[in-house]
This record gives structure tokens, sequence and C-alpha cells, in this order.
């Protein structure tokens, strides 16, 4: 009997501390989200691109979205980046990872007096037939207004 309680107790413990280390990596929870602040003139100095179209997709000729929501601070960093939808996880993965490799850095520092929680929608999409991307009506839907578009070519 005091073998199996020390194992339930230990995988309370266990259980508790994993939860208690996930939440204390979201620094703002409680911050709401402006729809797209970045369309906002102030940020019309930050070097945007899209997200690189990953390999795997484009061999399995997927289209898709993923949209992220981040935190943006005064000092320009990018904190809390989370996955709000994705129809590949190849895709939120790209979406992460260009959100924090866009020039933030060059930014002057106090473009936001206070952090700013935001969402960026990424459509991964192929050109087709003297069609852009944002011109196709897609059959996946995430949301956001603040859209990116990474386009892909098919190769026959």
């Amino acid at each position: 009997m005091t073998k199996h309680f020390s194992v339930v107790s230990l995988f309370s413990i266990l259980v508790i501390s994993g939860c208690a280390t996930t939440s204390s990596n979201i620094e703002y929870p409680n911050l709401p989200v402006v729809d797209n602040e970045l369309g906002k003139s102030k940020w019309a100095q930050l070097e945007r691109f899209p997200a690189i179209y990953p390999q795997q997709a484009v061999i399995n000729s997927l289209e898709g979205c993923a949209t992220v929501e981040y935190v943006i601070t005064p000092e320009n960093n990018i904190r809390d980046i989370v996955v709000v939808k994705s129809t590949n996880k190849h895709f939120s993965t790209a979406a992460k990872d260009v959100v924090t490799n866009w020039k933030w850095g060059e930014l002057p520092k106090n473009v936001t007096s206070e952090p700013v929680k935001t969402q960026t929608r990424f459509d991964f999409c192929f050109d087709k037939a003297n069609q852009s991307c944002s011109t196709i009506e897609p059959e996946y839907s995430c949301p956001g207004e603040d859209i990116i578009y990474s386009r892909g070519m098919m190769v026959q």
C-alpha cells in the first residue's frame, strides 16, 4: 500500500510541476490580441518576408496555412509565440521561424510603449495559370487579417 501511494504521489508531483513549467513559459497570458497591429504605420520600417515553403509540403503538393500569435515588447523582442491554427505541422514550424527572424532588432526601440499581442497568418500556396495566390480562394482557412503569402511552384 505504501509503494502504491508513493508512486501515485510521485506521479502527481510530476504532473503538477509539468503544468507549472508549461504555464510559466507564457509571459503575457492576459494580453488581448490587437488585430492587424503590423498594418499600422509605426511598423512600416519592419523588414518582413514570407516563410520558406517547407520542402516536405512542396514534395507532397500541399497548400495550407498557419496563424501565429506573438507578443512584441518595447525592446522589440518576440515573446509568447503560439500557433493559433495550422493545416500542417510543417507550416506551423515555418511560420514560427520566420516571425522570429524578421528584422526586429533594426527597428528603433519603443515603437510600442508597452507589450502588444498580435497575429500573422501565413498562406502557403502555389501560383496557378496566371493567377497569384492572393487572388485565389483557398480551400483552407486560418484566422487573421495580417496575411503573408509564401508562394510555391509546381515542378512538372
